[in-house]
């Protein structure tokens, strides 16, 4: 596994310790879940729970080590990879991914996110969209499987929050994509990694799982799922079936 000299535990403390969340930040959110309105995780609090998870992670490492399993790697590959997006530094990417890693997320709608810069263009869609985004790590919720051929995936649940402020670009991530404005409402909302690495602990293919519905009507930037307007667009799909059903009675 490639080793480095520019990175540092300094810099991983110091990116842990920096403010980014922009103010105000709520109290409650409006959603579907919780009875009508979930409780905000503040920004202590988000830093507290990435703290603990760093540490609950490398406690993992010690148990697989005792046990003859060694991916002590890891924990290093982790605080690079987190360090590199909170820090918008991609100066170590060649010690994070294979240059022709794929990757998966609902914004590119089925389509296949394909080399190393395609999936950077992806990621920073999300923080030109919300500058002040940052994502935490939820403690007890990473989930490490160990290949027979030495390969290794990983599945991790975080919270991603900030101010939707800017506009969220689709595939393919550039100026023809469609795009979502933001309203600059705060936007925290619960999503599934998952990480696939080869023998060398380059991560060469990877997904990303969340609730696009869930995470933008909590935001109020798509109406609540009750409303007369999200009914009107959910409505709006009955074109569809007409155009197939006239199709269908012309080509009789």
């Amino acid at each position: 596994m490639s080793q480095t000299t520019q990175f540092t535990e300094e810099q991983f403390q110091a990116a842990i310790a920096k403010p980014r969340l922009h103010e105000p930040v709520p109290q409650f959110l409006s959603a579907n879940r919780g009875g009508g309105q979930i409780r905000v995780k503040q920004e202590d609090e988000l830093r507290a729970m990435t703290q603990q998870w760093f540490r609950e992670f490398e406690q993992k490492i010690v148990f697989y080590r005792q046990h003859g399993l060694e991916i002590g790697w890891m924990l290093e590959w982790a605080k690079k990879y987190w360090w590199s997006w909170l820090m918008r530094d991609m100066s170590l990417n060649h010690e994070l991914y294979t240059p022709d890693l794929t990757y998966i997320d609902p914004t590119a709608f089925g389509r296949l996110i394909t080399g190393m810069e395609e999936f950077i263009d992806y990621n920073f869609a999300f923080f030109d969209a919300i500058p002040d985004w940052r994502y935490d790590p939820i403690p007890g919720q990473v989930y490490v499987d160990v290949e027979p051929n030495g390969e290794m995936r990983i599945l991790v649940r975080y919270y991603g929050s900030g101010h939707f402020s800017g506009s969220l670009k689709f595939y393919p991530y550039d100026d023809s994509a469609a795009v979502l404005h933001g309203n600059g409402t705060f936007v925290q909302c619960v999503a599934v990694d998952r990480y696939h690495f080869n023998k060398e602990g380059l991560m060469y293919h990877g997904e990303t799982l969340w609730d696009f519905i869930d995470a933008t009507q909590s935001a109020g930037i798509l109406p609540a799922g009750d409303s007369k307007v999200f009914r009107a667009l959910m409505g709006a799909s009955k074109l569809g079936r007409y155009a197939a059903q006239a199709k269908k009675a012309f080509s009789r």
